[in-house]
Formats: structure tokens, C-alpha cells, sequence
């Protein structure tokens, strides 16, 4: 961050910003900024009842009231306090209660975003950097959250400028009516004069000592090195020392000096820039702290003052002081929370930047045909594509059409460009040049999510997560029961299946359920299967569906592999040429191009890049899996 970055920010600006913030803090849970307010305003009345109460009983003293008169004021002033005191102590606990509550919304509402935002975004490391700093604003220092803290906490200095002035002023405008210079600190323009020597010394902290402050932390916050070493520290302590499936990797191969050091590392270069920013903080520091000294210089002077030329009586020293001291830190406390907002303002920025990412594609608006028939027909016209930030081509003029019904090997060296065309069929992303039709309409123009749900796809890093296993396949926490139990035995799974101890309602992992199940990562692929089954879309394909299995689990699926796919259409992706040839064509690719496109023995009769392929991977078919395909 820089002053720049400030500069172009206005006042009605960040007040905007302010003011997001606090309704997004309501959206997360109604009534959290006014509880802090409200716990702010009965402390302080508990505070300000017993100042008053020092007062009275002090000049009830001194003026030789009788005890019953001070036990009877001492005892209204105590209930009032009492009352107050409970009042907060209610108020807090529903704010614990809530906390929890609050926190698990804001979180869900960045999270939303990322889960719904055009996947070209995801796929961005820059968007990644992003959302982790958005995650940390929300309940940063000078995060949204932290803008109803301060809220709260401006509206206490505000009331405590408010009330000791409201308690002040009586005795100020009640001058003891000497001349010279006693007569000036008692008279109205004395008190005005304090008053105005301390808002300076205010300004200047606030103004300058505090705005390099400012800029010296946002400077190492916003510091790329800051942010990757923090980023790499925390994917230690969370996906490495915290996660149960590293950890026999970490002890057979004793990685733990590894790790150590490379989270010490990390630790020590964030060290060296916050060492670097504190060198030049300190300098700031003596300023807030000179200023400070200045302030209260100030203040405690004129009461002493005050006290001296005989205007107060001996109570009304006592309470006096300690108003004018509240006087102080309200003031204080008023700049302290300026400067806050300021800070503030910068990050909500951030965290509503990224919750307003526009999304890049065209989500169109046409319906997709509910087709009794399932004629459907896919084309790829001319199609040329690079990923953002790129200047290579991982396809290049890819012409391909197929129809349901269709299945088609989709086969070639790794990095030839087969899983970036299925990401452009998924619309995961969208062609740099040429375009991708359905029934001859530019699948851009059909409403989105209706396109999407044609769609089932297992990909090579294909993911399962810690719920049930019904929940896993069928993608939802409502499911029909004996549905998900037949789609996981088609899939190959019915032993397994029988053997879990809840069933399809076993918990997969041990994350959310200690009696989790692990299950390896043939099974895991097996019941990516299962979920595609179960989705019903009319188009499935398959990313390396088989890669994690033995050859005879291999064999298993193919075997059943029309059974599982039925009349839909199927692409296979795949580099062992043997597992397509069960299919109606294969096409080959190479370098983003589509090179040859036929049956297995047309491909092989013309000696082409198949040919080749097949004949280099030969003897490891005949030795293992080969044999099965025979």
C-alpha cells in the first residue's frame, strides 16, 4: 500500500465503505454492530455512576451529611450500577453465542463466491492470493469484522467527550472570578484553551504520526514476499503437519527436519520485514507516545490548576480529574478509531473487490432442449485456444463432431491438449478463437447452469470429500437410497460396499467422523464412476478414469463399461491405448492437434502416430493388461 492508494480513496469513499461493512456484519447476523454499541454505552454508565458517587459521598463528607443520607445515595448509584453491569453481562453472552454464527457466514459468503466465480478466475494464482487475503480482511485487525468493534468504540469516545464536558462545563462556566492569570485558567476561555491544545496535539498524532504507522504496516502486509511466506506457512501447519494422510510419509521418510525448516524459513523471512518496518516504526511511535504526553500534559495541568486557584471543591477535584481525563480519552480514543476506519476502509475494499469479480463469461440465455429422443450433436468448429496470461496455443484448429450414442477415445502424449478440450466442452473455459456447438448453436449462448447439467465428468484428479458416501456419489444430502447403492455395485464397488459399517452412509476419511473409512485411490475412482452414473447427464467422460487401478480392476470397468454408460455418449481420455479400443473411434492428438481420427485398426493399418504409440506400449499390454483386452 502506498499514500497514492490512500490518496485516491475520498472521505465519502470510505464511508461508503464503512457503511458496507456494517450491513454486511448485519447480514451475517442481525444486531452485532448495536450490541457492541450498547455494551459500550451501559459500561460506561456503570463507569460515570461511580465517579459521580466518589463525588457525592466525598462532599457529603465534607459538608457533614449524615450517614443515612450517604448509605441511601451510595445505594442508588450501586443499583444503578448493578443494573447496568447484568444488562452487559447479557449482552456479551449473546455475543459469544453468536460469534460463532457470525464468523461461519462471513466465511461462507467469500467461499460462495469462489465456488460460483468462472473457473478461468480459480484456476488464476493471483485470484487464489487474493481470496487467502480477503479471508485473513474479515477478521484482520482492521478487517470488516472489526469495523463494528470500532463502531462501538467510536461511539464511546464520543459519549465520554459528551458527558464529561456535560459534567465539566458547569464548573467552567462557574469561574472563581480572580484576576490575572488565575483568572483566565478558571474563566471559560482557560478550559476552551486546553481543550484546543490537546485537539492539536490529537491532529498531529492522528494526521501524521499515525497515517506513517498506517502505511509502514499496509506496506509489509501488502509486501508479495509477506504474502507468499505467510501463505506457505500456513499450507504447512493446515494441508502437511495438521493432515493425518501426510503422516506416514512424514515419518517413513523422517521429512520432519524438512519441514521444520522450511516453516522456520518462512517464519524468518516474514520476521526480517516486520524488523525492517519496526525499525522506522519506532521513530513514529515516540511521536504517538510525545503526543500523548502532551495531551495528558495538558489536561492533568489545568485540573491541577483548577484544583489550586480554589474553583472545585475537595470531591469535585477528585471527579473533575478523572472526568477531564476521560475528556482525554475520548479524544484520543476518537482519533485512535479515525485512523482505524481509515486502515479499515482499505481492506473492505479488498474483501468487496473481490466479492463484486465480474465474471468474464457470457452465461447466455436459451434453454437447452429436453430432448425425448437424446439427439444431441457436438462440434468443435475451428477452435484455437491459450490459457490467460499465455502466449502458446495448447489447441490449435481443432475440428471434431460426435453425437450421442458416439463413444470416443480421446488419446495421446501427456500435455497434447486432450484435457484442456474437455475443460472447453465443460465450459470451464471458453475458445480463444473459433467456437463449440450443440445441435449447431454456440453452446455460449444456451443458459448455463442447463448446459453444465448435460454434463458428467470424472477427471484424472477427480475429488471426493469427507461425507457419506451417498453424499459423495450423489452430490447432495438428499438422495435416493437404493439409486446410489446401484450405481456404487455397477461401478465395481459391491464388496467393498458390504463391508462398510453404516453402509452407503459410512463417512469417507476420518475428518468429520472418527469412524471414517479410508478407502484407496482405486475405490475413490471407483466411486467417481458411481457419481457420474447417478447424475444421469446424457454426456459423460472420462479423464483417466482408471489410473489408480490394477489391470484387472481396469478390466472390470471396461467390461461393464456400456452397462455403465448406456446410449449416452461417452469420451474416454486415456493414455494406455489398450483401454480404448472398445470404443466406436479413437482420435489422436499431438501438440493441441487433432492428427488421426478412426478405428483401432484403422489407426494401426496407417502406421500413423497411433501406430507408433501402440507399438511402443505393446509389450507392456501383452505382459499385464494387454492380455485382458484380448
Amino acid at each position: 500500500m502506498s499514500d497514492s492508494k490512500d490518496i485516491k480513496m475520498t472521505a465519502k469513499e470510505r464511508r461508503s465503505i464503512i457503511m458496507r461493512a456494517i450491513k454486511l456484519n448485519e447480514q451475517a447476523d442481525k444486531g452485532y454492530t448495536l450490541r457492541f454499541v450498547l455494551c459500550k454505552i451501559l459500561s460506561l454508565a456503570n463507569e460515570y455512576s461511580f465517579i459521580l458517587l466518589i463525588s457525592v459521598v466525598t462532599n457529603g463528607i465534607a459538608s457533614g451529611k449524615k450517614l443515612g443520607e450517604l448509605l441511601i445515595s451510595t445505594g442508588i448509584f450501586l443499583s444503578f450500577c448493578l443494573a447496568a453491569h447484568i444488562a452487559v453481562i447479557f449482552i456479551k453472552r449473546r455475543e459469544s453465542s453468536h460469534n460463532a454464527k457470525h464468523d461461519t457466514r462471513l466465511r461462507v459468503m467469500l467461499n460462495e463466491k469462489l465456488m460460483n466465480m468462472d473457473y478461468v478466475h480459480l484456476e488464476d494464482p493471483d485470484m487464489q492470493n487474493r481470496y487467502s487475503m480477503c479471508m485473513d480482511y474479515l477478521f484482520d485487525f482492521h478487517g470488516v469484522e472489526s469495523v463494528s468493534r470500532s463502531i462501538g468504540n467510536f461511539a464511546e469516545a464520543a459519549l465520554r467527550i459528551i458527558i464529561g464536558a456535560a459534567l465539566i462545563i458547569p464548573s467552567v462556566i462557574l469561574g472563581g472570578g480572580q484576576a490575572g492569570f488565575a483568572g483566565f485558567v478558571t474563566s471559560p476561555w482557560g478550559f476552551l484553551t486546553a481543550v484546543a491544545a490537546v485537539a492539536v496535539s490529537e491532529f498531529i498524532k492522528n494526521i501524521y504520526f499515525n497515517r506513517k504507522t498506517f502505511f509502514l504496516y499496509e506496506g509489509v502486509m501488502g509486501d508479495k514476499r509477506f504474502q507468499v511466506n505467510r501463505r506457505s506457512h500456513y499450507a504447512y501447519m493446515n494441508y502437511v503437519v495438521k493432515n493425518y494422510r501426510s503422516g506416514k510419509e512424514i515419518r517413513l521418510y523422517n521429512e520432519q527436519e524438512l519441514i521444520l525448516k522450511e516453516m522456520q524459513q518462512s517464519t524468518d523471512n516474514i520476521h526480517k520485514l516486520w524488523l525492517k518496518a519496526f525499525s522506522k516504526w519506532k521513530k513514529y511511535g515516540i511521536g504517538v507516545e510525545l503526543m500523548n504526553l502532551i495531551s495528558s500534559g495538558v489536561m492533568y495541568g489545568y485540573a491541577i490548576l483548577r484544583a489550586i486557584y480554589g474553583t472545585i471543591s475537595a470531591g469535585e477535584v477528585i471527579a473533575f480529574v478523572m472526568l477531564f481525563t476521560r475528556v482525554l480519552r475520548g479524544i484520543t480514543g476518537i482519533s485512535n478509531e479515525l485512523a482505524d476506519f481509515r486502515m479499515s476502509a482499505e481492506r473492505c475494499k479488498d474483501v468487496f473487490d473481490f466479492l463484486e469479480i465480474p465474471d468474464k463469461k457470457y452465461k447466455g440465455t436459451i434453454p437447452t432442449e429436453k430432448r425425448n429422443d437424446n439427439e444431441y450433436e457436438f462440434e468443435f468448429r475451428n477452435v484455437w485456444f491459450k490459457y490467460p496470461g499465455s502466449e502458446q496455443y495448447v489447441l490449435r484448429d481443432v475440428n471434431l463432431k460426435w453425437r450421442i450414442g458416439e463413444k470416443m477415445a480421446l488419446v495421446g502424449r501427456n500435455g497434447c491438449g486432450k484435457s484442456t478440450l474437455v475443460k472447453l466442452l465443460c465450459r470451464l473455459y471458453d475458445p480463444t478463437k473459433g467456437e463449440i456447438t450443440l445441435n449447431g448453436v454456440d453452446i455460449r449462448k444456451y443458459d448455463h447452469e442447463q448446459y453444465m447439467a448435460l454434463f458428467a465428468v470424472v477427471f484424472q484428479d477427480s475429488s471426493l470429500f469427507s461425507f457419506s458416501a451417498a453424499e459423495n456419489v450423489a452430490a447432495s444430502t438428499e438422495f435416493d437410497a437404493k439409486r446410489v447403492e446401484d450405481c456404487i455395485r455397477r461401478s465395481g464397488l459391491s464388496e467393498r460396499l458390504d463391508s462398510l459399517p453404516n453402509g452407503i452412509n459410512t463417512y469417507l476419511y476420518k475428518d468429520f467422523d472418527e469412524h471414517g473409512v479410508e478407502i484407496s485411490g482405486g475405490e475413490a475412482q471407483k466411486l467417481c464412476i458411481a457419481r457420474v452414473v447417478y447424475k444421469g447427464s446424457p454426456f459423460i467422460v472420462l479423464d483417466e478414469p482408471t489410473a489408480a487401478l490394477d489391470p484387472i480392476s481396469e478390466h472390470e470397468i471396461y467390461t461393464e463399461f456400456n452397462n455403465i454408460v448406456g446410449t449416452r455418449t461417452a469420451i474416454y481420455i486415456s493414455h494406455r491405448l489398450s483401454s480404448c479400443r472398445f470404443c466406436d473411434e479413437i482420435t489422436v492428438m499431438d501438440n493441441g492437434e487433432i492428427v488421426e481420427r478412426g478405428s483401432h485398426n484403422e489407426l494401426i493399418s496407417a502406421g500413423g502416430n497411433y501406430s507408433k504409440l501402440w507399438s511402443a506400449q505393446a509389450e507392456y499390454y501383452k505382459d499385464t493388461a494387454g492380455e485382458l483386452f484380448q
